[in-house]
């Protein structure tokens, strides 16, 4: 874990191609999410991508931190590193859930108002861990270490 904290861009690329390969997996297999009586329908491959593409933004800003001789502080690398992680989890449940149809194979595990719930649980923390990374990001570049 230490090597995790200490170089989180290699975390984060090595994100890159594990949804690259489930964007390839699951191709034009649809997400229903219901939010109140709004019904999206959100391809698992395009969401596979724009997250590939998102890691590789954030393990490009944790390089770019490492360029220039600055370091991130360790308690916020690894609450950002764990938030997306708890994050993830949901999703990665519910592409693996998905038939053909979109529909969720979870033997009544989880109703659809409750997935949806977690989905947006999911998201919130998803969001909480990109303001970690920007607080983690900014503060470590803007101030002065030795």
């Amino acid at each position: 874990m230490t090597f995790i904290i200490k170089k989180p861009h290699l975390f984060f690329f090595g994100l890159i191609p594990v949804f690259i390969i489930i964007g390839f997996v699951k191709r034009d297999i649809p997400i229903d999410i219901n939010i109140s009586y709004i019904h999206y329908l959100i391809n698992v491959d395009f969401w596979s991508y724009i997250t590939a593409l998102y890691f590789g933004l954030i393990g490009i800003n944790y390089l770019a931190l490492n360029w220039v001789k600055k370091y991130p502080n360790i308690w916020l690398t690894f609450a950002h590193i764990f938030l997306q992680i708890i994050s993830i989890l949901p999703y990665l449940y519910a592409v693996f859930s998905l038939d053909e149809t979109g529909s969720l194979n979870t033997k009544n595990i989880f109703q659809s108002e409750t997935f949806d719930s977690i989905l947006l649980f999911s998201f919130l923390i998803f969001l909480a861990s990109v303001f970690i990374h920007l607080i983690n990001f900014f503060t470590s570049l803007l101030l002065k270490r030795d």
